[in-house]
């Protein structure tokens, strides 16, 4: 089932300083790149752009994207993808009417993109090429915990 979209913007962008993850520079490479030793190996832009917004909004911290970089087709995001960036404005504003313009939800959903590539890249420099087991482990006590609220 295909969703009427209002305003989408053409591209979502991330900021300069993070063209090294998302593009590579010189020798070092990106971190979807199929030969990098990146969790992030293989995947695409867009999925990077989201998994870093999830995690920015999970940290409830955003930040101005400086620079920008308008680098991933709004068109190229599935369905699905579109509505995580949209479900996260809708939690934020607590108003459906702020689906009527989505320009200004993709930016929001950029700015949370940006703190969380910050959070990401600090959290690999720290547990390198662990990170994925530091994942998981947060995961689990996240569901540990939310599991202990519900009972």
């Amino acid at each position: 089932m295909s969703a009427s979209h209002f305003n989408e913007p053409r591209d979502l962008a991330y900021g300069k300083e993070h063209i090294e993850q998302y593009k590579g520079i010189d020798k070092i490479k990106a971190w979807p790149a199929r030969d990098s030793d990146s969790i992030f190996r293989g995947k695409y832009l867009k999925d990077l752009f989201i998994f870093a917004m999830a995690v920015g909004r999970f940290r409830r911290q955003k930040s101005e994207v400086k620079g920008r970089v308008p680098n991933i087709p709004v068109t190229s995001l599935s369905e699905q993808q579109k509505w995580a960036i949209l479900s996260t404005a809708l939690a934020d504003h607590n108003d459906l009417m702020c689906l009527k313009d989505e320009d200004p939800l993709y930016k929001e959903a950029e700015q949370y993109a940006e703190e969380g590539l910050k959070i990401i890249k600090s959290h690999v420099d720290k547990w390198g090429s662990n990170y994925p087991r530091y994942l998981e482990a947060e995961l689990k006590e996240l569901l540990q915990k939310n599991d202990a609220d519900q009972a």
